[in-house]
């Protein structure tokens, strides 16, 4: 008789856990799955900001971002302003140059829709210094973006950061 009601007060205190789990499971699929929709909305409608926060240069340490860089894109128009960590092997004449700075630039995007619902936009824009740079950013389902940028003057650099939502 004993044994009967300490399996019967188990079971009354772990079934409501086990079906809290189940619950707290189902809300984590459904705000990953609200998540990926915002982003498939943001990234097709062509209007969206990216907000960097780490830059990762081909050579030396990893460096974190503060404030914070942002990346604006307003159809084919895209702004931005980021510090260069890296070898220039052009000197620009004037030193305040040295960063990666797009205004209202007009720009062809390449958009590809990977696999695992993840977007890649690729673009390239001439800055005023006569420089090429090719953007290959890369936006996760979940929001955090990759922007690496090879150019014809300096190394590449990537820079690490989230889409604002």
């Amino acid at each position: 008789m004993k044994k009967f009601i300490v399996i019967s007060l188990c079971m009354l205190i772990f079934i409501p856990f086990g079906a809290s789990g189940q619950s707290q499971q189902e809300a984590r699929d459904a705000k990953k799955v609200a998540v990926e929709e915002q982003v498939r909305m943001l990234v097709e409608s062509g209007t969206f900001e990216i907000s960097f926060d780490r830059a990762n240069p081909v050579r030396g340490r990893s460096v974190i971002l503060s404030p914070v860089y942002e990346m604006k894109f307003n159809n084919n128009c895209v702004s931005t302003y980021l510090p260069y960590f890296g070898r220039s092997y052009t000197a620009p004449a004037n030193p305040a140059k040295l960063a990666i700075e797009l205004n209202e630039t007009v720009v062809e995007t390449e958009t590809v829709k990977d696999r695992k619902k993840g977007y890649t936009i690729i673009f390239s824009a001439r800055t005023e210094t006569n420089e090429n740079i090719t953007f290959y950013l890369r936006i996760s389902a979940s929001g955090m973006a990759s922007l690496s940028i090879n150019s014809s003057s300096r190394t590449a650099i990537t820079y690490l950061g989230y889409l604002k939502m």
